[in-house]
């Protein structure tokens, strides 16, 4: 199989937990937990828009999003660091599970690669700020802010029905 060029981001963020430092509440935690499920809703309706995907890999797609937006929903109910760690490790599951699912996919229209390496860079930030040990680092294409940024502008314009 070949190896997603977005997967590499997954590991880049590492590094980007540092300028965290444990100092990200629960709420945002949440708040980047939601931004990220519902980033990743928008980066599926442009796929399915951009119509790139055959039967199978739209039933990956749409299981894996499932899974990711489930886990979002469960760390806004966690009431400590500690009860958010499985929910937020299931939401890394869940985005791993749907960047494989895109994998084989030789061309994505844009803003979905963008989503794509935003989501990585964000989750070793929310394993961070849960107390997860995070993944070895490579370097970030953007920093976790610019991260959040693009996946907060993707889910208000999502919500917003654009």
């Amino acid at each position: 199989m070949r190896l997603f060029p977005i997967a590499a981001f997954a590991g880049a963020a590492f590094l980007l937990g540092a300028c965290v430092n444990g100092a990200v509440s629960l709420p945002t935690v949440a708040t980047d937990a939601d931004n990220i499920a519902t980033g990743l809703a928008a980066a599926a309706k442009d796929l399915r828009n951009a119509n790139v995907l055959s039967a199978a890999q739209l039933v990956q797609l749409d299981n894996a999003l499932s899974a990711v937006q489930a886990a979002a929903a469960a760390v806004a109910q966690a009431t400590s660091a500690s009860a958010a760690q499985p929910e937020v490790a299931q939401l890394a599951a869940a985005v791993n599970a749907m960047v494989a699912a895109l994998s084989e996919v030789p061309t994505l229209p844009a803003p979905v690669p963008e989503i794509l390496a935003a989501a990585n860079v964000m989750l070793p930030v929310l394993e961070s700020a849960v107390g997860l040990p995070a993944p070895a680092a490579a370097s970030a294409a953007m920093t976790a802010s610019e991260a959040e940024r693009v996946l907060a502008e993707q889910a208000q314009d999502f919500r917003a029905g654009h």
